[in-house]
């Protein structure tokens, strides 16, 4: 689910803004909701302890989706995030909890 994500090197190489912006959309089953929810929420203050990281926050929508709003201070900050052990926390916490994979959305401020 979450860890089958690939870091394309897309147009965001040509761009001048270096902060990262990522949305990380989470459906987790019903019976499955605050269990993912609390996860998400214990590891958010240990993720910000991560280098690069300077935003990192879960909001919930009105359809039950988790919404975790994350900025780093570069792509390669991001990417090295993927490898830490809060986010095989988070692989290992959601596995078989979700309705579909997570959706990964990564973004640079346009100009």
């Amino acid at each position: 689910m979450f860890g089958s994500f690939t870091y394309p090197t897309p147009y965001h190489q040509r761009m001048s803004q270096p902060k990262c912006r990522v949305i990380a959309i989470f459906q987790p089953n019903i019976e499955s909701y605050e269990e993912v929810k609390q996860l998400l929420l214990e590891i958010t203050p240990l993720v910000y302890l991560e280098p690069g990281c300077e935003e990192y926050d879960l909001h919930e929508t009105v359809d039950g989706r988790l919404i975790q709003i994350e900025t780093w201070t570069t792509r390669e900050l991001w990417v090295s995030h993927g490898d830490q052990e809060n986010v095989a926390r988070i692989r290992a916490g959601i596995a078989g909890k979700l309705k579909q994979d997570v959706e990964v959305i990564e973004m640079y401020a346009a100009s």
